[in-house]
């Protein structure tokens, strides 16, 4: 009875501080969901220069999986639409000691249901003044977060093109079921992985180009998006340096997106309407 008597004391003090450390853990887990939250947030309105805003982050406690829920980057100045594009969900496959390595290996990013919005002002599309607006520049004090992504998937998207681009007199949505990339900021020539910045304009190339197979547009309006696409892939700089199936896969499905042909789009410039010869 002595013993019994002497343990219960222990049990309430060893009671209270698993309690204590099961707090302390659940507050810093939070707490770090928040900083990551707000740390994307920084790094994308930073080096985008256009508003990056994200609902929540959140990491898993028990595996490499971190979630990203509605993620969304502002219209360039001048442009109707209030988000070029938002997503869903996406969920990010990245071991917790990549998190402080320089670049960050990602192991798959799949984004569901991103919806693009293209739209044109002043003869100019959004996403191709989306990169004529990103800094060409790092400063070394603003070292940018970069990425090496094995495998980014892009799901159940869509892209809506407003009028005014030739041939649209009414919104068009076109569905893209799926887009796969690998091996993105992994391409020869690419010493440090590809900042988020043009992971961004990847993606929104991409898509613009994918719809740009459907049948539903005009044939002026294609050539205007891969020609809008190809010279956004030119102003990322080398294209190899971003994905080393840029031949195979973005030259060919995607209408030469970050593959050779960039280099033969025409230079940088207003180009709402190709050239008509």
């Amino acid at each position: 009875m002595h013993i019994l008597t002497r343990m219960r004391p222990l049990r309430r003090i060893l009671f209270v501080l698993v309690t204590l450390v099961v707090v302390a853990g659940g507050i810093a887990y939070f707490t770090f969901d928040r900083i990551l939250k707000r740390t994307i947030e920084d790094e994308g309105s930073a080096s985008l220069k256009l508003t990056t805003a994200l609902n929540s982050a959140r990491l898993s406690l028990f595996g490499g999986k971190l979630n990203l829920n509605r993620l969304s980057i502002a219209s360039p100045q001048g442009f109707s639409a209030p988000r070029m594009l938002e997503t869903r969900d996406i969920d990010v496959a990245v071991k917790y000691a990549e998190l402080r390595k320089d670049p960050i290996h990602v192991e798959s990013l799949i984004i569901d249901q991103p919806r693009l919005v293209i739209e044109q002002s002043g003869g100019t599309l959004n996403f191709k003044k989306a990169a004529e607006r990103m800094p060409r520049s790092e400063k070394s004090s603003e070292k940018p977060v970069k990425l090496v992504i094995d495998d980014l998937q892009m799901k159940d998207a869509q892209v809506v093109i407003h009028p005014g681009l030739p041939g649209v007199r009414q919104e068009i949505v076109v569905q893209v079921p799926s887009v796969q990339l690998r091996n993105v900021g992994k391409g020869r020539g690419a010493q440090n992985g590809a900042a988020m910045k043009d992971v961004a304009m990847v993606v929104i190339t991409a898509l613009a180009s994918k719809a740009a197979e459907s049948d539903s547009l005009p044939a002026q309006l294609k050539a205007v998006l891969r020609l809008n696409a190809g010279q956004v892939a030119g102003m990322l700089g080398d294209p190899k340096a971003l994905t080393t199936e840029a031949g195979k896969v973005l030259q060919g499905e995607l209408g030469g997106i970050l593959g050779d042909k960039a280099k033969d789009a025409a230079p940088a410039g207003r180009t709402g309407t190709p050239t008509k010869r």
